[in-house]
């Protein structure tokens, strides 16, 4: 991997993290001194909050069995700020070993890209006379369900849409193939917990095919409220957010959720949060305007890294020789980090490599792709 590049993402992370850590400060300050506030709205969001189509399970409701239904929602997103607390310390920790390798990486590298092609999209929709319209009422008067809205939603859509249509689906497909009704080369059975946990996850065709589908369900679910043009948008983030649930687990795509709908808190010109002020609306719009930029570089490194991919298919790629002999074709099975080999970058000498299809890897120290022969 490029280190100009890494120490690139290094500082977006960073940046992301700062901004992702004042969310949750802000939304905990906003909680605790509204509460009962927030518990006076329950009434209302309980005839308002409907329970999306494409929702198999309500599972935010089984927790409200607990609590007396006038505090049910109150509760709800006192355990949201909690969980994206402790989620934050889960990214920095698995960040320790190697940044290029951790969630925070590509992270902070999903949401520039993020940024980027949304805006291009957005701006391509209103230039062709379909402007996205969002449901979300603005003014300080609606501020309390506001608050409600973008602070559920990263920790109650991720459970719904990535654990159901990707978790558990995968969870039975290794399940099958463990008790010998599918090819023996299969995955072994799969650990109960990575049925909401995930993370760890190869991306062979089971992966893609539930990422695609349920990345297509994301997008037309947001349909139902917002116009019809926000459906290839929100499918685009449903992507970036089924990877993360299948590469690092959870708790990624928790975030990456959450603070995409979370700096609407504290801009008190869009949503009337109590806590914005004209210097917490510029420095979330300066950020946005930092991660613009990078999504473009970002983009320019992704298109690089397709075209290596393109002809190393081609045979366009240089070779490398290994004192083991040269393994039979294989199935692309996804990106495998294979670590520590025999098999040698011919530009830096890494043995830290990754695997890609038949004889062909790609170096994790200085990015070059290469074929084995």
């Amino acid at each position: 991997m490029n280190k100009g590049y890494v120490a690139f993402i290094g500082v977006l992370a960073v940046l992301w993290l700062i901004t992702l850590i004042l969310d949750v400060i802000m939304t905990a300050s906003i909680y605790s001194s509204r509460f009962q506030a927030i518990a006076n709205v329950t009434s209302s969001i309980g005839s308002q909050f409907r329970t999306p189509i494409y929702v198999i399970i309500g599972l935010p409701e089984a927790i409200g069995l607990f609590f007396p239904p006038y505090y049910f929602w109150a509760v709800w997103i006192g355990i949201v700020t909690v969980v994206v607390a402790v989620f934050i310390l889960i990214s920095i920790y698995k960040t320790i070993p190697r940044f290029e390798n951790s969630a925070l990486y590509r992270i902070a590298e999903f949401f520039a890209l993020n940024l980027f092609l949304s805006e291009i999209y957005i701006a391509f929709v209103q230039l062709i006379g379909h402007p996205i319209t969002s449901p979300i009422p603005t003014g300080a008067a609606q501020f309390v369900y506001n608050f409600f809205l973008l602070t559920n939603a990263g920790l109650y859509e991720e459970l719904i849409t990535r654990v159901i249509y990707i978790g558990i689906p995968l969870f039975i497909y290794y399940a099958w193939s463990a008790h010998g009704k599918a090819s023996p080369s299969k995955p072994k059975k799969l650990p109960w917990w990575r049925i909401i946990w995930g993370g760890g996850y190869k991306f062979g065709k089971p992966e893609i095919t539930l990422l695609i589908i349920s990345s297509i369900i994301f997008g037309i679910a947001h349909a139902g409220s917002w116009s019809i043009s926000k459906i290839p948008q929100a499918a685009l983030g449903g992507v970036f957010l089924g990877v993360l649930f299948l590469r690092f687990g959870l708790y990624a795509d928790v975030l990456f959720h959450f603070s995409i709908d979370s700096p609407g808190l504290v801009l008190t010109n869009i949503y009337g949060s109590p806590l914005g002020s004209v210097a917490t609306t510029d420095f979330y719009s300066i950020v946005i305007l930092i991660f613009l930029g990078a999504g473009l570089i970002v983009s320019l490194f992704y298109l690089l890294e397709i075209v290596k991919i393109f002809q190393s298919r081609n045979g366009r790629i240089p070779t490398t020789f290994s004192t083991t002999p040269a393994s039979s074709p294989q199935i692309y099975q996804g990106n495998q980090n294979i670590g520590k080999t025999s098999v040698v970058c011919p530009k830096c000498g890494s043995k830290n490599v990754t695997f890609f299809y038949d004889d062909v890897y790609r170096c994790d120290s200085c990015g070059t792709v290469f074929r084995r022969s």
